[in-house]
């Protein structure tokens, strides 16, 4: 499939149009990794580089039972647009693709510069959790500081198969609630943004968290990047995914590398789960949940529904799928 499509958006997104470490223990690398859309693009590590130095952000507000409205920021499509003509910069495939019309461009762009449907149900579930998955989302950085520097490490990973996604937009939303914290207001700007990557870094370190940030296809390579077997394996893992199972031809390689995360946590006698935010169909590009439960049981996996749309009238059906790699641990 090469013909770019387009589906479910919370807002006017569309509308807008060799690695190495560095003395913190984050992996730094050139951000100007290509990315292949013959065959997928390698995994590779990005960090904090080359943060912009005034950003413009918008809000978003996720219902809350805990906590009334959580509010966060995130930065404006026209701000991506605006730093890389100030750069002078030219637009690789992925860039030039996610900052058009096209919603996604398969192997090429996926997607990561638009807010889909999908990812705001998946942080409205979190937000009804009890304990800590809803306080992570309501002030993740208070978690964060109530981690002893003694404590063992606790690493999150984000991962977008553009480079370019997590250069403009993840790490800096990542840095964006950092700064603002509890203290969200209307939409707005922050000057000497790229100041806060230094404070950033010494506040992971004084709470002994890592972030990782992975580009690239999923695969044998991400899993060992994101989990390394001779690493130490945390106790609790969540993975957390929306829309990746779009399209039949990406659907197994999701689906082992989910399973693959999860048994390495087990095979640790750790505690490992996912949750999987999808639409039900994805029409026109051949996913649907159907399909990625047949492919998620031929490979030893399971799931259960905790959370779906059905009955409400809303257009395609969405849900959220917990999935486990152990038939005894959830039942469809």
């Amino acid at each position: 499939m090469s013909t770019p499509f387009k589906f479910g958006f919370v807002d006017d997104d569309m509308t807008e149009g060799n690695p190495t470490t560095g003395n913190d223990g984050h992996e730094i690398t050139n951000s100007s990794a290509e990315e292949k859309s013959s065959a997928g693009a390698m995994p590779c590590l990005h960090t904090l580089d080359d943060l912009p130095y005034h950003i413009e952000y918008n809000t978003i507000t996720i219902p809350s039972a805990d906590h009334g409205e959580i509010t966060l920021g995130r930065r404006e499509l026209f701000d991506i647009r605006a730093q890389l003509m100030a750069e002078d910069t030219a637009l690789d495939d992925s860039s030039a693709a996610g900052l058009s019309m096209d919603d996604i461009k398969p192997n090429v762009y996926e997607g990561g510069f638009k807010m889909w449907e999908c990812s705001v149900d998946l942080a409205r579930y979190l937000a009804t959790q009890s304990g800590s998955l809803s306080q992570t989302l309501s002030n993740p950085c208070t978690i964060i500081e109530g981690s002893a520097s003694n404590s063992p490490r606790t690493t999150i990973v984000l991962a977008d198969f553009n480079a370019s996604v997590l250069k403009l937009a993840t790490i800096p939303n990542i840095l964006l609630t950092y700064h603002l914290g509890d203290e969200v207001g209307p939409d707005g700007d922050v000057e000497g943004f790229d100041e806060l990557g230094t404070n950033f870094l010494d506040f992971l370190r004084r709470c002994n968290v890592k972030i990782k940030a992975i580009s690239g296809s999923w695969g044998t390579e991400f899993s060992a990047m994101a989990l390394p077997e001779t690493s130490e394996i945390p106790d609790d893992i969540l993975i957390l995914a929306s829309e990746t199972i779009y399209s039949l031809a990406s659907t197994r390689a999701f689906t082992s590398t989910l399973l693959d995360l999860l048994k390495r946590s087990e095979g640790a006698g750790g505690k490992a789960r996912a949750l999987v935010a999808v639409k039900r169909v994805y029409f026109g590009v051949g996913g649907s949940v159907d399909d990625f439960l047949n492919v998620l049981r031929e490979l030893g996996g399971e799931a259960k529904v905790v959370w779906t749309t059905d009955g409400l009238g809303n257009g395609v059906g969405r849900c959220i799928l917990e999935v486990t790699s152990s038939a005894k641990e959830a039942m469809t």
